[in-house]
């Protein structure tokens, strides 16, 4: 939230209209975190007298339907051109993450979508699991630039967007209570499948503030520990200095440097 609006303010004046979605539920039965729908209440607060327009749902839009759209926008353009903006807009959404699905991060994914080239990293023998919520993951002023650090020391990561939402729903079939909430869903379901990937362990990136993630930190902890598998979670607050994060990471690598000798033994 602190990030949203940070660009919300920084774009404050710039622009003639900000356009906030408001997400509830983008799948059946099971919702987004409440912050997220309360999201342009939260960022009109805060910007003021800048003009806000809410997109009103991700099904919706999803659909293509320019009914989602705020009444001034449709006022301003025709329907039919609304339309066929939507619908372009959603076959590059599915390739964007056909692409994340082959095992592209997102900054690679959006160069290849807009036409330019991937120079493929190769497949390095070492695997570690990165797990969390998204803009945790790939945002290198929030993480202080994780996925490089991994990369730096040889580890082909391997992240929640890489597998298919089919797959991570059938590993969610294990618990006797469904997840209510859809992002939790996904860091749990990711963590089954890396269990499965021969990982050399796995590291969650959580948000400090976040609910939901007290609990399923607390799932994940427990399936990690009853098979062995070394997990490092890491919570994210508006660090200013690189020094404790990237220390606690590279003292994981080495643990997982000296499991792996004594592996050898």
């Amino acid at each position: 939230m602190k990030v949203f609006i940070g660009h919300c303010l920084a774009l404050r004046g710039q622009c003639d209209f900000l356009l906030v979605p408001r997400l509830v539920s983008i799948n059946k039965k099971d919702y987004i975190c409440p912050k997220f729908m309360g999201l342009p209440e939260m960022t009109k607060q805060a910007v003021g007298k800048q003009p806000l327009l809410i997109w009103r749902s991700e099904k919706n839009c999803a659909l293509g339907s320019p009914q989602a759209l705020p009444v001034v926008l449709r006022q301003e353009f025709p329907a039919r051109r609304i339309k066929k903006g939507l619908q372009k807009a959603e076959a590059a959404f599915r390739s964007y993450h056909r692409l994340l699905q082959q095992g592209l991060f997102p900054e690679e994914a959006e160069t290849v979508l807009f036409g330019g080239t991937h120079h493929d990293r190769g497949e390095a023998g070492r695997r570690i699991g990165l797990i969390g919520h998204p803009y945790c993951l790939y945002d290198p002023l929030v993480n202080l630039g994780t996925i490089d650090l991994l990369h730096r020391y040889g580890f082909k990561v391997v992240a929640p967007e890489f597998f298919r939402p089919r797959q991570i729903e059938s590993e969610l079939q294990i618990l006797a209570k469904p997840l209510f909430w859809t992002l939790s869903q996904r860091i749990f379901g990711t963590f089954r499948l890396l269990c499965k990937q021969q990982v050399e362990g796995i590291i969650y990136l959580s948000a400090f503030a976040c609910g939901p993630e007290a609990l399923i930190g607390e799932l994940v902890k427990k399936e990690a520990k009853a098979i062995g598998l070394p997990l490092l979670q890491l919570d994210l607050d508006e660090h200013s200095g690189e020094a404790g994060l990237v220390t606690r990471i590279e003292a994981f690598i080495d643990l997982l440097q000296r499991k792996r000798r004594l592996s050898c033994v």
